[in-house]
């Protein structure tokens, strides 16, 4: 009988330690934070491979070289499309 007991008492004790984590609010709500944390996480890493292999886009090249107009004043639209004609 007092084995019995005993092992009772130590079964008692084990069961009320808190031993298991997800018998308390807290502890289910860290571990399914933890989840959450490892699939985001996952999912962040397997984001990250896919646009790492993706081709990238790369800017327009230039044929030639950009040219700089430079001019004295204002230039203007009929002096430019008329004939020059001498002046008498």
């Amino acid at each position: 009988m007092k084995k019995i007991s005993f092992f009772l008492f130590v079964a008692l004790v084990a069961l009320t330690g808190g031993g298991c984590s997800y018998l308390t609010s807290n502890g289910r709500h860290e571990a399914a934070y933890a989840r959450y944390i490892r699939h985001s996480s996952y999912n962040r890493v397997k984001l990250q491979r896919k646009l790492s292999r993706s081709p990238k886009i790369q800017p327009p090249r230039m044929e030639s070289e950009p040219t700089i107009a430079t001019s004295t004043g204002p230039e203007s639209v009929t002096a430019s499309a008329q004939p020059a004609t001498p002046e008498n």
